[in-house]
């Protein structure tokens, strides 16, 4: 029952982002170039992996290590252990 009752709204979202994805690649939405634009060389492969896939992953992991290191949970080593008050 439940999967007759959330087929419907998958289908829905997913055809939703597929027209809000495909909409503003169509030619009505491209920009007209200027007589005298000439585009520049392309990238390489190598280049557009470097830019694209592991500068943001890198950025990204540098993130997580800073936030971890800031944040992470530190040891209290107490004094006085109860075996009442403390598990190990």
């Amino acid at each position: 029952m439940r999967i007759k009752t959330t087929t419907p709204f998958l289908i829905t979202n997913v055809l939703t982002l597929l027209a809000l994805f495909t909409l503003p690649t169509s030619p009505a939405w491209a920009v007209p170039q200027e007589g005298s634009a000439d585009p520049g060389q392309g990238l390489t492969a190598l280049q557009t992996t470097l830019y694209f896939v592991i500068a943001p992953v890198g950025i990204f992991l540098t993130i997580v290590v800073l936030s971890y290191a800031i944040h992470r949970p530190r040891d209290v080593k107490s004094e006085a252990t109860n075996v009442l008050t403390e598990i190990r």
